[in-house]
């Protein structure tokens, strides 16, 4: 992950599907926006491989701390900006986003925000993305998939 501390994401596979934790992590993106094309850029080549890495996930929970206007002031800090997470989501086809990692400074007003904002551009790129803020205690259950039987 990209964070000035050594921070790890995890892929669970179940027979469900698949969920995706991504915590102390800022997309690379942004770094390297002024350094000439996305292809040869060495950020861009680091967040094409966290898409691969959650690729068609039913699940992922990832840290998005800050909103568009926080996160300019906070660039380097290993922490996500909504706007960026959101692209990585619909570009790697989750199917379910957490936002989590939630500021301490944010009150449950300000988050319910965060997730609005957040639904509003999926909407505009017409992502199917479904998105809520992680929460203390909350359960998701993945749906036990049919497994069929190999042809004999």
């Amino acid at each position: 992950m990209n964070h000035p501390g050594i921070a790890v994401g995890y892929r669970l596979l179940t027979s469900g599907g698949s969920v995706a934790y991504v915590p102390d992590n800022e997309p690379f993106g942004r770094q390297g926006m002024s350094h000439g094309t996305e292809e040869e850029t060495p950020p861009f080549a680091m967040d094409k491989k966290l898409i691969e890495f959650i690729q068609d996930a039913d699940v992922l929970i990832i840290d998005s701390q800050y909103d568009e206007a926080e996160y300019n002031a906070h660039v380097g800090w290993g922490h996500g900006c909504v706007a960026d997470v959101v692209a990585l989501a619909i570009e790697a086809r989750v199917k379910h986003l957490f936002l989590f990692h939630h500021d301490p400074c944010h009150d449950d007003v300000f988050v319910t925000e965060m997730v609005k904002g957040a639904r509003a551009l999926a909407l505009s790129k017409g992502s199917p993305l479904k998105i809520d803020a992680a929460r203390e205690g909350e359960e998701i259950l993945l749906p036990a998939k049919a497994v069929t039987a190999p042809a004999e």
